[in-house]
This record gives C-alpha cells, structure tokens and sequence, in this order.
C-alpha cells in the first residue's frame, strides 16, 4: 500500500511516481536536472481529492510529470512545518521548486489544462532562464529569513497591548451576521476566547453582545451540523451558509471550550447543550480507544451531505483520518478536564487522562512523534507545537487531580523545549529543532506566534507552582519577542493579547474541592469561572466520599484564605484579596486576620 494519502474515491494520482520530502528526493532532482513539483494536500481537502480525480489522473499531466519533474507530495497534516513554508495560498499546494528547495513560484487547485500550461512556462524558463529562477528562489529565501529574525525580544510589554489588540479584534467583528471577518467565514475559536476573556476581565455589554451573537451565528447557522454533531471548517457565505463539509477535532475542541465558558459567563443553557453535543460528536466519531486518541477530522464527501438526513446512513459517512496529532490530542486532554467537572461528568477526565498519559510515555521513551496511531508513532519528526501543547496538559492535569506526578514531569518537558526550541539570544521558541541537513526553506527556523502563546501561558502557570522565576522571565522574553510585530497576524493575535494579560497581573488561584456532579460544586465552579481576575486558575479535587459540603480555596501568590462554601463568599473574598494585592504581607492579614 502507498505511503501517500491520495482522494477516497476513484482516481489514479497514485500512478505518478511520488517521493518523499527528504534528501533522497531532492538528490534525485539534482541527479537528473529537473526541477520539483511538490503537491501538498490534507485528507480533509475536498479540491485536493478533486485534483486528486481529475488533474493528477488525467494521463496528459502524468507524462509531463514523469519526463520533466520529480514530484514530491507532502500531507499537511503530518508535516506542518513543510507546509508553512511552501503554502502558496491554500489547499492543495501545487509548488514548484529547485533541486535544492528553493521556491520558485505555485499556485493552489489547478485542474489538468492550467496545470499542464503552468508546466510548460516552468520547464521553458527551467531550460532557457535558469540563473532568473535560481536568483528569484535566493530572494525569495533571503527575505523570509529576515522577517524570521525580526521576532526578538527587548520591548518591554506593557499591558496596553491588550486594549491595542481587542481593538483589532473589534474592528475585525461582523456586527450582522457575528464572528470575525467576511467571506469566507471560519469560527476563529481562538479568538472567541480572547472575547470571553475580555467580557469576563471587563464586564462590558459590548463583549457580552458580540459573544453572544456570534455563538448565535454558529448555533442557528450551517456551520454547526444538526444532524450529526460537531462543527464544519467554515462557510463560503458570511452569514454561515454554504459549509464547507470537513470537520477538524481543533475546531470542535476550541468550539467546545468556548461555548461552555460561555453558557456560564451569559447564563445561556443552550451554549452548554451545544457543547455537550460537540464532545458527543467528538468521542463518537473521533476518538480510537486502541490508539489511545482522537483522530484529527473528517472529510467532505459532498456525496453524504448533498442526501436528506432522515435518508443518511452511518455508513456512508465520510471516513475520519486514521491519524492522531499529538498537539490536538494534548489540547483535548486539557479540554476535557476543564469540561469533566464544568459539565459534572468525571468520566472525561478518565478518557484525557489516558491520553496524556500516552502522550507522555511516548516522549519518555523517545518516541515523541507529531504522528501517532493504533500502529504506534510515525517516522514524522515532533515539533515545538507538540512539546508545548504537552506541556500545557501537564500542567493542566495537575491541578485537575494534584497528582504532583504531572507537575514533575511539567518540569522535565519544560526545560527539554528550553535546550532544544528556545532562541537564547533573541527571545521566543523555535518551530522545529535544529536539523543537521536541513533543505530548502527548512534551514529557517521560525517562531509561530500562536505556538509561542500557548508556550507563554503554560509557563506562566509553571512559575506559579514551583515558584521558579526562571519560569516568568523565559515566558516574558517570549511574548517580548512579538511585541514589535503582533499586529502583523491581525485579529489572529487574540490569544497573545491574552497571554499578555496574564503575564502583567499576580495569578489568583481558586481550587474547587467537591464532587462534579453535585450541584454545589457547580454552583461554586461557576462563581470561580465568572471571577474577572485577568490570571485566573481553577483547579479542582475530588472530596472525600463522605463529604457533602463543596468548598473554594483563594490563593494570591503564597497567601491563601479560609475556605468558602458559597459563591457570595467566593466572589467577596476575592475582591477583598484582590483589593489589598498591593501591600499584602501587611493588609491580607488586617483584613482576614482569621488566616
């Protein structure tokens, strides 16, 4: 069977004599003087199964290939860090390049006639203009290296950053229809939870009406599938009509996470319905029990959706990918935990809690892969977005359980992401490790701002349980590293406006001891979630089985307050904690002189 993911349906793609990216296929290219056609494509990709069926089965296009190229085709999915540097504006990726893994110019979709024209222009230049080629390939690379070093660290950050980037959010908000930006439009969970953050922090009805209508847009849109659960990519109208049918666990996750934060922070059950309905979804149709772990989508055959749903058979529905990714899974485990004890259900934190805990044997055992299945890890190299989204789950399964076994091991993949990702001399975290060979545009190592945030919150929460400054400072010198040129990611640097937030406030812990399902501890969770303390941790453990009564414990830094049992309490002892942050040694104990 091919090592190349090809479209579901009938086509002959597989006919072309595709290579994988590595030495080989390049010292292949270099070998027989021909250039390189890259084609990446992802398994989710409707016009990449199209140009699977028609472009790269047409026999026309197979002959130029096989006499003039050496194609190479890269899923997006297992390589990302490939894909971020040869993605020419979508997918598919129709690339071309040199022997060496200079780019040379590309397109996306292309179907068999513009492919073979844009062939012919390549193959003339290639034989009568080469040097005009190689130049503008060198250029090419030499500028993306410069705008990788200018992510360095030396502005200082200030919080005014926040405000400058809800402004960018806000002007990137649809006031008719909800979400953000126009056509076409994607649910951007990642910036619906700089929304929530902002109306938690600020209380202000101008974040509150924005949340709302645009978790409406999703709920009433055609975004959300009734039918089967789970959320689509995106909608070619602006008014969330018009799906695009795949289904990515990323988006379901984040979706999750956000409409459950919301139904509590608006008071709407219909937000906490939806999110019950999104993680039935994801563990029906996503989760492989042999693996353990989620499966990174499901495709688009415009075949099942295109039947009526009461005609809609379980088996005709379009397959999910076979993989697993370990950043997804390891956003999943923390997902899950938070929403275990938000929606009482423990059961879920059993399911994440077998996950991470194969996400971390395998990067115990030195077999920490970007990819993983049932099979074991793949030959594709782990990135920085795994190590940090590990991290993340670490530390978030700690203060889930207080299992001190998930903080040491926090440690552990800490410093590892310091030795071998993080830029001493310029601040900020490296996407993939120093290679030995690097090719092509892969010998720049360059930092993703979402990456680096999420690396940048979960240090900032290390600081707080070991107390090592060490921790804050690589965390600042992180988000320092962006400050110049956050703006360049638009509405996108949501979640760095967040990060900052809680980099520029004292972390207030409030740890919730109960039982999930007891309405209690919910009403207590909820008080805790609506806090608006910009660095607000919650952690959770389980009570004594004989133990009826839930409580909250508030720490600010090292000084802690008498437990609480009711929200009232909970939410005047933080105000009276928060209030007297400045001078605590000496106030904390004039105004809880109890403690």
């Amino acid at each position: 069977m091919s090592e190349f993911r090809f479209s579901p349906n009938p086509n002959d793609a597989h006919l072309i004599d595709w290579q994988s990216w590595g030495p080989d296929a390049f010292a292949k290219a270099q070998e027989e003087d021909k250039p390189v056609l890259l084609s990446i494509s992802a398994v989710w990709c409707y016009w990449c199964h199209v140009m699977d069926e028609t472009t790269y089965t047409d026999p026309d296009v197979q002959e130029i290939i096989q006499e003039n190229f050496v194609a190479i085709r890269v899923d997006n999915d297992h390589r990302p860090d490939i894909n971020s540097r040869y993605n020419v504006g979508g997918w598919p990726t129709t690339g071309f390049l040199t022997g060496h893994g200079g780019l040379i110019g590309g397109a996306t979709y292309l179907p068999p006639d513009q492919l073979i024209a844009m062939m012919a222009e390549l193959i003339d230049a290639y034989k009568n203009d080469r040097p005009t080629l190689y130049t503008q390939a060198r250029d090419l690379l030499g500028r993306r290296r410069d705008h990788a070093r200018r992510a360095t660290a030396g502005v200082e950050l200030e919080e005014l950053v926040v405000d400058r980037v809800s402004r960018i959010v806000a002007g990137a908000y649809d006031a008719t229809n909800g979400g953000f930006g126009s056509e076409p439009k994607f649910p951007n969970a990642s910036i619906v939870r700089f929304v929530n953050h902002l109306y938690r922090t600020s209380g202000e009805d101008f974040y509150a009406s924005m949340l709302s209508k645009t978790l409406d847009g999703m709920s009433n849109g055609q975004i959300l599938d009734e039918t089967d659960g789970g959320f689509f990519r995106h909608c070619a109208q602006a008014e969330w009509t018009q799906p695009q049918h795949e289904k990515m666990l990323v988006d379901n996750l984040n979706l999750t996470r956000e409409f459950l934060d919301a139904s509590i922070l608006l008071e709407r059950s219909e937000y906490r319905e939806i999110a019950k309905q999104t993680i039935a979804y994801i563990q029906s149709e996503l989760y492989d029990s042999t693996a353990p772990g989620f499966l990174g989508s499901q495709g688009a055959h415009s075949e099942y959706f295109s039947m009526s749903p009461d005609s809609r058979t379980a088996d005709a529905r379009p397959a999910p990918d076979p993989s697993c990714y370990t950043n997804d899974n390891a956003l999943a485990v923390t997902v899950l935990l938070d929403a275990a004890w938000k929606l009482g259900e423990i059961s879920l934190q059993t399911t994440a809690l077998q996950v991470l805990d194969h996400l971390d044997a395998m990067a115990q055992s030195d077999s920490f892969s970007h990819v993983y299945s049932a099979d074991g890890p793949s030959d594709a190299p782990a990135l920085f977005t795994d190590w940090a989204w590990l991290l993340t789950a670490l530390i978030q399964a700690h203060g889930k359980t207080a299992n001190e076994v998930y903080l040491k091991r926090a440690i552990a993949v800490a410093q590892l992401m310091v030795e071998n990702y993080f830029d001493q001399e310029g601040g900020g975290f490296f996407d993939i490790a120093e290679e030995l060979d690097p090719i092509g545009h892969l010998t720049i190592r360059e930092k993703a701002l979402a990456d680096n945030t999420v690396a940048a919150e979960a240090l900032i929460r290390l600081h707080q349980a070991t107390r090592n400054d060490d921790y804050r400072q690589i965390a600042e010198a992180t988000l320092s590293a962006f400050a110049e040129n956050y703006r360049e990611n638009g509405e996108f640097s949501a979640e760095y406006g967040l990060a900052v937030h809680l980099l520029k406030h004292n972390m207030v812990e409030v740890t919730i001891e109960g039982n999930p399902a007891d309405k209690g501890c919910q009403e207590l969770l909820a008080a805790a979630t609506k806090l608006p303390q910009p660095n607000l941790e919650i952690k959770t453990v389980i009570a004594a089985e004989d133990d009826f009564v839930a409580r909250a414990h508030v720490c600010l830094d090292t000084v802690c307050l008498p437990p609480v049992d009711s929200p009232e309490a909970l939410e005047v002892a933080v105000a009276g904690l928060t209030d007297q942050s400045e001078n605590r040694v000496q106030d904390i104990f004039q105004v809880f002189p109890g403690n």
